[in-house]
């Protein structure tokens, strides 16, 4: 999350507050076992705060039996990342395919590792820019509207992003097209 905490939910009073607060404390332990026993250590902590992140945003919207709706949230936070998981993986299998055509395999490792460093170069925020639209697929209009700025912004920050980015990694490798 780049955002930090998200804005207090609509409330009429300090009620769904103090009734967020009893539901957290309630049902941590229990949402932390879900993830934990899906994902393991290394993310389930990163499970539950996205979906107590969520019960947060919609407070005023929460159904009356909310446990089932927690490992709800959480099984779809897990399964959006898995999606992406796989989609990051295709990414690098292609990119796999794409270096085996390369006549010297040390040239396909050194320019990986150049684009990664790269990549490390930029400002957290640039990172997840990258990320939302190379790996996630998301257009500038959803980009824009995960990193809470308008759809203009994105398509600058994404064309200075590019120039850098050409510049730090030079030309492009040209490959064969493929049908």
């Amino acid at each position: 999350m780049t955002g930090g905490i998200p804005p207090a939910p609509a409330s009429t009073g300090g009620g769904q507050c103090d009734h967020f607060i009893a539901m957290y404390s309630r049902y941590y332990d229990e949402v932390l076992r879900y993830a934990w026993r899906r994902v393991g250590p290394d993310y389930a902590a990163e499970v539950v705060s996205e979906t107590f992140t969520v019960a947060w945003r919609r407070a005023g919207e929460l159904p009356e039996n909310e446990l089932p709706w927690l490992y709800t949230v959480a099984r779809n936070i897990i399964a959006n990342r898995r999606r992406a998981d796989e989609r990051r993986e295709h990414l690098l299998t292609a990119l796999a395919e794409t270096a085996q055509t390369e006549p010297d395999h040390a040239d396909a490792v050194t320019r990986r590792q150049a684009a990664m460093e790269a990549l490390q170069g930029l400002s957290p925020d640039d990172r997840e820019l990258v990320r939302l639209v190379a790996w996630e697929g998301l257009d500038a209009r959803g980009a824009a509207a995960v990193l809470g700025c308008s759809t203009a912004a994105v398509h600058v920050r994404l064309h200075r992003l590019r120039k850098r980015l050409s510049r730090a990694l030079g030309p492009p490798v040209r490959t064969q097209a493929r049908r």
